[in-house]
């Protein structure tokens, strides 16, 4: 009996004295763990080993001080229970493993978003400098384009419009700039044999000069202005590219001399003519305006047409003068249509039109002819207005039936007389 309990006392010291010894090798390994992660980071870490020494420890402690405060306990048993323990230190191992793969790959995918985040930043400074590269680029050749406008050559002066061109349609946003500056160019004082030609034809001929388009060899003028006169229409023909590649801008045209002016179906803010010169074959046809229009004191020597043109604004012709029959064909103007003290020297024609509300107070019509065939006016209120003398019937929706022109007889009290 004496024998069997010393037996279990000797056996319990071994236990301990083994786990001792793993422990202690546990703690060995962990310290050398520590002093080379300061020294060299990048050497192997040797914590496996420092756990199964640390197992190995927790197992014959265990097992030890399960035999030495129960007498009953057989070897199994304690083995066991030391087992357990041992793999409850390798499962917390496994735990802090998988912490700290977990916190590698967050501070890993940290480290790739600030990476992204810095080459997102590097992009952007990069886009910001060649953006700056590009205006400053664009800078110059804005201010090279204007200082060729003043050149004596003609081809220098054209090549000069067409860099302009140029930089509206690779930088739209300065394309309203670009038409200011085309505008400002037409408006520069310019004259031409055939203009004073064609003034003379419409005033002494009592018919329009229909088709009248005579050549340069027929007058003995200066080639320079010849060549004056193409560059000022390459300047219209640039003008009219700027409005297809880039709608909505504002042509400030006053004062300006035209020559066979085409924008057709463009798509324009606002338009001014004031006191300009027009000469030739005129369309804007198909036009939407979102602006007003103003031809006030303006002089048209030649056909101007605004057929199916759609007018947001307002329409002004206040005393401009008309040398040929001006067409407002299926015009729709959602405002009013005012020329108030305009010269139609032959007539103007708004025929099949939707206006608001028309007015031709105190104009002057040569040949008597104002075409309102078909003609809606919108405003009840104050629909049309025409010159001293003339009638016109308007039903109660507003659409015109008949124009009588100025009669010395006695008016017909059966029309209802607007104007």
């Amino acid at each position: 009996m004496e024998s069997t309990r010393d037996n279990r006392v000797m056996e319990t010291w071994v236990w301990f004295g083994c786990g001792g010894a793993c422990l202690l090798a546990a703690l060995a390994f962990f310290v050398v763990h520590r002093r080379r992660r300061e020294t060299s980071p990048a050497k192997y870490a040797p914590m496996l080993t420092t756990t199964i020494f640390g197992a190995a420890a927790a197992m014959c402690v265990v097992v030890g001080w399960l035999i030495a405060t129960d007498p009953y306990v057989n070897r199994t048993e304690a083995l066991k229970t030391g087992g357990l323990a041992s793999g409850s230190i390798v499962a917390l191992y496994a735990l802090w493993l998988n912490d700290r793969r977990r916190r590698t790959d967050e501070s890993r995918q940290v480290v790739e978003e600030d990476r992204q985040k810095l080459e997102h930043e590097r992009q952007e400074l990069e886009r910001l400098r060649t953006e700056h590269e590009r205006e400053k680029t664009a800078d110059e050749r804005f201010a090279r384009g204007i200082e060729l406008l003043g050149h004596e050559a003609d081809q220098v002066r054209v090549g000069a419009l067409h860099a302009l061109a140029g930089l509206a349609r690779s930088h739209p946003h300065r394309t309203q700039t670009v038409v200011d500056i085309l505008c400002s160019y037409l408006r520069r004082p310019f004259d031409h044999p055939r203009y004073r030609d064609l003034r003379h034809r419409y005033r002494s001929e009592t018919e329009v000069p229909t088709d009248y388009e005579p050549d340069d060899s027929e007058f003995s003028s200066d080639p320079g202005v010849d060549r004056e006169r193409q560059v000022r229409m390459a300047a219209q023909r640039l003008i009219g590219d700027a409005l297809h590649n880039q709608p909505g801008c504002t042509l400030d045209l006053t004062g300006a001399v035209l020559d066979h002016l085409a924008l057709p179906s463009a798509q324009l803010g606002t338009l001014t003519l004031r006191g300009a010169q027009v000469y030739g074959d005129t369309t804007f046809d198909g036009c939407q305006f979102s602006g007003d229009v103003d031809l006030g004191r303006s002089h048209v020597w030649g056909p101007i047409s605004f057929s199916g043109t759609k007018f947001h604004g307002e329409l002004r012709a206040v005393e401009a003068e008309f040398w040929d029959t001006p067409v407002f064909f299926g015009i729709s103007a959602a405002k009013y249509v005012d020329m108030q003290r305009s010269h139609f020297h032959h007539g103007v024609l708004f025929d099949e039109s939707t206006i608001a509300t028309l007015v031709l107070a105190d104009a002057t019509i040569g040949d008597e002819l104002i075409g309102l065939q078909d003609v809606e006016l919108t405003n009840r209120d104050n629909r049309v207005q025409l010159p001293w003398g003339w009638n016109a019937v308007v039903d109660h929706n507003g659409k015109v039936t008949r124009v009588d022109p100025p009669t010395d007889e006695p008016p017909d009290d059966s029309l209802i007389p607007f104007g």
